[in-house]
C-alpha cells in the first residue's frame, strides 16, 4: 500500500508591488490556424504545433496520427521534449532531433489513473496530476512506475502546473501552490484569477482576466504589466522576451522591470 506523504504548508498572503512592469512591443506576427509557434529556445530554435504534428525550424517533426491531437508540449528540457495526449492517457518523450526515446501508456500502469495535467521534474521523472486520485504524483517514466511517498492530495481540479527542476508551481480555481521536490508543499495562497503560469528569469509570469502579473518568488510580491488591451489566449517567454497570442496575432514584447 502507498504511504501517502505528510506535508507541512505556510499560507501566504499575496502583496501587489506598487511599481508596475512594462512592456515594449517588438513586432506583431499573423499567424496560421493550422499552426502555431510555441517555443524558441536559447539556440534560436523555433517549435511549431500543428494538431498531432510537433516540428523544429520547419525541417524536424514528430507525429503518431493514432494518438490523435497533442494536447500539451513541455520544452523546459530540450533535450527531453515531453508530449502529453490527454485523450488517450499517453505520454512521449522525444529527444532533440525529435526522435522517440521513450512512451509511457498511463493506462497500462498498474494504478487506475485518469492523468490531466504533466509537468518535467528532476532526472526522468514527471509530475503528474491524476483525476481519479485527485493526487499530483511523481512518475519515473524509465522505471515505468510511480515514486513511493510522493503524492500531494487535492479538493479541486488542477487549471494549471509547471516545474523547473526544485519546485512546482500549482493554480487550481481557488489557489496557487508551490511544491518542492519531495511533494511538500512549501506555501499557499489565494488564486486572484490566475489561469497560466510560466517562468521568467528566476520568477514566475502569471495570467488571467487577460492581464499578465510578474510574480518575484523570494519577496512573494505581484508587480502587473502594463501593456496595451489583449485578449490572452496563450503565453510563452524566452531570455526577457514575452510572446502573447491574441486572437489571431503572435505579439512579441520586452518585459521592462524595475
Amino acid at each position: 500500500m502507498r504511504v501517502q506523504f505528510l506535508f507541512l504548508f505556510v499560507f501566504t498572503n499575496l502583496i501587489f508591488s506598487q511599481n508596475s512592469a512594462l512592456l515594449d512591443k517588438i513586432s506583431s506576427e499573423k499567424i496560421m490556424y493550422t499552426e502555431k509557434k510555441i517555443h524558441i529556445d536559447m539556440m534560436n530554435n523555433t517549435y511549431y504545433l500543428s494538431k498531432s504534428e510537433l516540428s523544429k525550424n520547419k525541417n524536424l517533426f514528430f507525429s503518431d496520427f493514432s494518438l490523435g491531437e497533442i494536447s500539451t508540449v513541455d520544452l523546459f528540457n530540450p533535450l527531453k521534449l515531453m508530449l502529453w495526449y490527454k485523450n488517450y492517457n499517453t505520454m512521449v518523450v522525444l529527444d532533440n532531433f525529435l526522435n522517440e526515446i521513450v512512451r509511457v501508456n498511463f493506462n497500462n500502469i498498474n494504478d487506475p489513473n485518469e492523468i490531466s495535467h504533466v509537468s518535467t521534474s528532476n532526472e526522468n521523472t514527471i509530475w503528474v496530476f491524476d483525476q481519479l486520485s485527485m493526487k499530483i504524483k511523481k512518475f519515473d517514466y524509465i522505471e515505468n512506475s510511480f515514486i513511493k511517498g510522493i503524492e500531494v492530495l487535492f479538493k479541486e481540479n488542477i487549471i494549471d502546473m509547471n516545474s523547473n527542476y526544485n519546485f512546482l508551481w500549482v493554480i487550481t480555481k481557488n489557489h496557487f501552490y508551490k511544491i518542492n521536490y519531495n511533494g511538500a508543499i512549501i506555501s499557499e495562497s489565494k488564486n486572484l484569477g490566475f489561469n497560466k503560469v510560466n517562468f521568467f528569469k528566476n520568477n514566475l509570469l502569471l495570467s488571467g482576466s487577460n492581464n499578465i502579473y510578474l510574480f518575484n518568488i523570494e519577496d512573494s510580491i505581484f508587480q502587473k504589466i502594463n501593456s496595451e488591451k489583449l485578449f490572452i489566449k496563450d503565453f510563452f517567454v524566452i531570455n526577457e522576451t514575452l510572446y502573447i497570442y491574441d486572437e489571431d496575432f503572435l505579439n512579441k514584447y520586452l518585459i521592462l522591470t524595475n
